[in-house]
């Protein structure tokens, strides 16, 4: 490597959709009928990115409904990933 080549920092994006921020407030409707607060950090049209406003981490299944605020709009959703108060989460079709 010559001296003036810098080697490439970053990361591989692997999305197959393009992300859009967001600040959507919504609820995990769990099976049992209880909502758990969220906002849609980013949304694509194959998944989201989920901010759940609860201080505690939160207790998610594999799949639940995902309900805008202030909406009837309602999406099947199946969880992907997870870390902290954050959750990746995959549109069914």
């Amino acid at each position: 490597m010559s001296r003036n080549t810098r080697p490439r920092l970053g990361f591989v994006e692997r999305r197959a959709a393009e992300r859009k921020a967001t600040a959507l407030l919504a609820f995990a409707h769990r099976p049992d009928g209880s909502r758990l607060p969220c906002r849609i950090q980013n949304l694509s049209d194959r998944g989201a990115m989920l901010e759940f406003l609860s201080p505690d981490r939160v207790m998610l299944e594999d799949s639940f409904d995902l309900v805008l605020a202030n909406s009837d709009m309602r999406y099947a959703v199946k969880l992907i990933w997870r870390k902290d108060r954050t959750a990746g989460v995959l549109f069914c079709l």
